[in-house]
């Protein structure tokens, strides 16, 4: 008897059970099937709430990266207000106060960095631009909503990463609860009908091939942003 590979998908694990507890079943052995049974559903229900607890994780990614581009469309539209307010403005102040290190300062910030650069922003058009300015009145108040909302959603991101992380412990519990399990029934099995009898009441197992991810299934391809 082999169970399926630790790092296998969760189904396998409930695929493995639905089996044998039928031919457990069957074969007039109850309670043993009950065991094997309860030790599927809590496999399953973790692995379930693992897979569910990633719609958290995707839509936080999508408002912090909202957000992002979001500061940044305010952040390229200044630069270019201000740029085209004379021939050499670029070269110039107001622009080379606000823009010191230019427009990829901020929209390429590090994640780590993405609030504290576009506080420096901020505080930039308020120090070199006067209060009557067109571009300080309209991107100062957005500015800082934006990054409220940036910071925001990094917190939401950073909860629902550890809510995954904890139901993925969950569900790597749950399987190695099942694996003691069913090498217990195993064991009894091998007591009252011997080794080769025992073996029938399991599925045979394949080795699986390729890289796996933590919790089962195809690796993911890797994430296009390195910071995400």
């Amino acid at each position: 008897m082999q169970t399926p590979n630790p790092d296998s998908h969760y189904l396998k694990f409930v695929k493995f059970a639905s089996y044998t507890a039928r031919r457990l079943q069957r074969a007039g052995h109850d309670a043993l099937a009950k065991d094997v049974l309860r030790s599927r559903d809590a496999v399953r229900t973790a692995g379930r709430a693992w897979e569910d607890s990633d719609d958290a994780v995707q839509t936080a990614y999508a408002d912090r990266d909202a957000a992002d581009d979001g500061l940044d469309v305010l952040a390229q539209t200044a630069r270019t207000t201000l740029a085209g307010r004379a021939i050499d403005a670029p070269t110039t102040e107001p622009y080379t106060l606000v823009f010191p290190s230019g427009i990829d300062y901020y929209t390429i910030a590090p994640v780590d960095e993405e609030v504290s650069r576009y506080e420096e922003l901020v505080a930039r058009l308020k120090k070199h631009l006067p209060a009557s300015d067109a571009v300080r009145k309209s991107t100062v108040a957005p500015l800082e909503k934006g990054i409220a909302a940036y910071g925001e959603s990094s917190k939401s991101l950073r909860r629902a990463l550890e809510a995954q992380a904890l139901a993925g412990t969950e569900l790597e519990r749950a399987i190695k609860h099942f694996v003691r399990q069913v090498e217990k029934v195993y064991g009894a099995m091998i007591t009252a009908e011997g080794k080769s009898a025992a073996e029938r009441y399991f599925p045979k197992t394949r080795t699986a091939k390729g890289p796996r991810n933590a919790k089962g299934g195809p690796a993911p391809a890797p994430e296009p942003d390195p910071e995400r």
